[in-house]
């Protein structure tokens, strides 16, 4: 644990610094600490004495945070001399499809993988992926090799502040650049040999067709897809939000549950402690093998891969007839995952999957202690139930950082969603493995539709419930870690019995107190205007010292969701009232509670006093003084006046 929390924080430190450590600098400087600890090991051994006590320690930490750096580094593709940041004036690229078609709102989406640019100089070598999203009548395949005419350009960075910064989210997967190519792409063949992922991609598409051909449930398709196949983004909006609303979203992740029944359906009939070494070995291969495969065909999410490599670790150990820590078995799991690639600690998925793990495995145990009931049955539920409250105990801060809701009805779902998945899955599973040797049962597909449209009736249900989710949370990262901080108080004080943890538990809430006052109260004395940059319709806040109002019309319902809402939860300020406002076609009249009038049309901002105005636009990276002949256009990114 301590390893990773090290090699973890020495990636940290790459994301803050970036490269500006030069390679030799920092290989140099390894080469040095791992010098000095071997010297002192040495030196401890020829006199038979420890010591150096306190430089072991302080050497090791030290040399695992700068491999987490050096990892970062080398993974980094801005320090790649062909990537295609490096290269400029671009008229085309060839490059290797690398998935097969999602389907967009009015185009396809897919995932190229440059391999020569076009410029000025001639055909050069080149590296990097690009997201395409055309509209071509076939669909692009995996392995298939096309010619691109044009050139890519860097995904945008979000117009309004505190927005969902896709930028962000793609350069963590290292894509940089996207294309809307429409038609202009060329098909120039296929490459002399595949992946070992590209075949279980295409195996993946034929079996969701598969799924669509057997179910006449739209809803059971999106959800068995999810479910077994880890397909989801082809969840429609109305299922999304049921699950998301029920608190049963983390079921349909293909995670630790889906491995874990592969797992255990394979030990139910044959015991590795009871089969010699050699078969042992062999059996627990062949298992793990197939958890890989499966990994694969479900797309290599991070939970997913979390559990896969958990319980590789775990056969490992059971080759050798050894039953290993679970927190090491976490911890080496979460390692190698970043080994292979040290930016998934920024994924949701990542964070997620192994606060619910550690959540459940330290709190579970206390919680379902506090009652032991003797009915079977009861036991069973309270067993689920004690599993629940500890995963969102644990991932609650973390949820609502990234989510900002609630959901109010998740132990009552849990108990419907999780033995639905389980039967799901049991049948599921053999199903497809059947419809790939060629037999599809049919009764055994109508049976799964069964299952699937008996476990969306009870999440629909709850959904339709009244204050089914609470929405409008909000928490900032020190929050977060304060949230936790709580929670390990609150456990040691239940577990220990000692005073100490509970006036530290009460340090915390006082200290969340304190700032969440700070935080309504001092508002800035100056008065603010806030013009979100959209689409399509108005979105204004107004604040002072006294009072806050706001204004949105025409705006789409995901636009306000994910441009707007975040700002004003950041803020705390969704605004005390509407302002007032006129519409004459597409010209509309805001009326602000200094006196002063807002006109907005098309992008463009009007005062009717702008002397003693300053004004600012988010960059999407924060807030840059407008140059004067910008200075009231919402086209580069939201603006904000401050009255002088």
């Amino acid at each position: 644990m301590r390893y990773v929390l090290f090699f973890a924080a020495g990636i940290w430190c790459y994301m803050v610094l970036g490269s500006r450590v030069p390679d030799e600098v920092l290989w140099g400087a390894m080469a040095a600490v791992l010098l000095l600890y071997l010297i002192f090991a040495v030196l401890n051994g020829k006199n038979k004495r420890f010591t150096f006590r306190s430089l072991f320690p302080f050497l090791a930490y030290l040399l695992l945070v700068m491999s987490g750096y050096a990892f970062s580094s080398l993974k980094d593709a801005n320090n790649q001399a062909d990537h295609l940041l490096r290269h400029s004036k671009i008229q085309g690229y060839m490059g290797e499809v690398l998935g097969v078609d999602e389907q967009k709102t009015s185009t396809f989406g897919n995932e190229l993988a440059v391999r020569y640019v076009w410029t000025d100089e001639g055909y050069e070598k080149a590296h990097g992926k690009v997201l395409v999203y055309h509209r071509l009548e076939t669909p692009l395949r995996p392995g298939e090799v096309v010619w691109v005419e044009g050139a890519p350009q860097r995904v945008a960075p979000p117009k309004n502040p505190n927005g969902f910064d896709y930028r962000e989210f793609m350069a963590r997967k290292q894509v940089y650049h996207q294309h809307f190519v429409g038609k202009a792409l060329t098909r120039l063949g296929t490459v002399d040999r595949l992946s070992v992922a590209e075949p279980l991609l295409l195996l993946r598409e034929r079996l969701g067709l598969l799924l669509e051909r057997t179910f006449g449930d739209d809803h059971a398709v999106e959800v068995g897809k999810a479910l077994l196949l880890g397909q989801k983004a082809n969840l429609g909006e109305a299922v999304s939000e049921a699950y998301v609303t029920a608190g049963a979203m983390h079921v349909l992740a293909v995670s630790g549950l889906h491995v874990g029944i592969i797992y255990g359906f394979f030990l139910l009939f044959f015991k590795p402690a009871q089969l010699p070494r050699m078969k042992r070995i062999v059996y627990l291969g062949l298992v793990v093998l197939l958890i890989w495969v499966y990994a694969l065909l479900t797309g290599m999410s991070p939970s997913v891969m979390r559990a896969a490599t958990m319980f590789t670790v775990l056969s490992l150990a059971q080759m050798q007839s050894r039953s290993p820590s679970v927190f090491n078995t976490l911890a080496i799991s979460a390692l190698l995952l970043m080994l292979f690639n040290p930016y998934i600690i920024f994924e949701v998925g990542f964070q997620l999957s192994y606060a619910a793990m550690f959540g459940i495995l330290v709190l579970q145990p206390a919680i379902v202690s506090i009652w032991l009931p003797q009915n079977k049955v009861m036991y069973y539920l309270w067993e689920i139930t004690s599993v629940s409250i500890a995963a969102q105990v644990a991932t609650f801060p973390l949820s609502v950082y990234y989510f900002h809701v609630f959901p109010n009805y998740f132990l009552l779902s849990n108990l419907w969603v999780i033995p639905c998945a389980f039967m799901v899955m049991a049948v599921g599973l053999p199903f497809l493995l059947l419809s790939m040797i060629g037999w599809a049962w049919w009764p055994l597909g109508r049976l799964l539709e069964l299952l699937l449209q008996l476990m969306n009736g009870g999440v629909f249900l709850f959904d339709a419930l009244p204050f089914a989710q609470t929405e409008g949370l909000y928490l900032n990262v020190i929050t977060v870690f304060a949230m936790w901080g709580l929670v390990v108080c609150l456990y040691l004080w239940l577990k220990e019995r000692k005073k100490a943890y509970a006036y530290g538990a009460l340090v915390v809430v006082m200290g969340l107190i304190g700032t969440s006052w700070w935080t309504r109260f001092a508002a800035p004395s100056q008065q603010e205007l806030y013009v979100y940059s959209l689409g399509e319709g108005v979105a204004v806040d107004y604040h002072s010292s006294r009072l806050s109002g706001s204004f949105q019309y025409g705006v789409a319902e995901k636009d306000l969701h994910y441009q707007v809402d975040p700002h004003r939860l950041a803020t705390n300020m969704q605004g005390d009232f509407p302002l007032k406002f006129t519409q004459e076609g597409s010209k509309t009249r805001v009326y602000l509670p200094n006196g002063c009038l807002v006109t907005a049309r098309e992008g463009k901002i009007w005062l009717s006093a702008n002397t003693g105005v300053s004004a600012a636009y988010f960059d999407g990276d924060g807030w840059v003084q407008t140059p004067e002949e910008m200075r009231w256009s919402t086209k580069n990114g939201a603006l904000r006046l401050i009255f002088e």
